[in-house]
């Protein structure tokens, strides 16, 4: 999307110097339009993404935080949920399948999907995420892999 944008704000300058050469005061003014909304969508997008980064930080905090709590409670759906994972996986080493996680994490069924779908979001007030899947594979969330891994290993 960032690129896109770049490509129009570029082309749109172009255009607008061409239009000052044929002295077309109607095509400038829309071109002058054109890049100050390019413009303007570039920066909120530079806001978004700022955002997103605070965000994501948080996030690896609250882990930082909440993980080494689980990993010292094995009542814990967290714990139960996060160590099948580091078992089944070779501690992250390869993804697993969700249906397998579950079987082998002796939850019932709402217990596991409502416990598990809490650990791999980022949000006010989720467990922490700890997970990322994709196409029913789960792995450790990058950002808090290396730090969970450690973790576990000295347990």
């Amino acid at each position: 999307m960032k690129a896109i944008v770049e490509k129009i704000l570029n082309d749109a300058k172009i255009a607008y110097k061409e239009s000052i050469k044929i002295e077309n005061e109607i095509l400038e003014n829309y071109l002058l339009s054109i890049i100050g909304n390019a413009q303007s969508i570039l920066n909120q997008k530079n806001v978004l993404n700022s955002d997103s980064d605070i965000q994501e930080s948080e996030e690896i905090q609250k882990v930082q935080r909440k993980v080494p709590r689980w990993l010292n409670n094995p009542s814990q759906y967290n714990y139960k949920i996060l160590t099948t994972f580091m078992q089944l996986s070779n501690n992250n080493s390869m993804p697993i399948s969700i249906s397998l996680l579950e079987k082998h994490s002796n939850l019932k069924n709402s217990k596991f999907i409502s416990h598990f779908n809490q650990m791999k979001i980022i949000s006010e007030k989720n467990h922490a995420k700890v997970f990322d899947e994709s196409f029913g594979e789960v792995k450790l969330w990058d950002p808090v892999a290396n730090f969970i891994v450690k973790l576990y290993e000295q347990k």
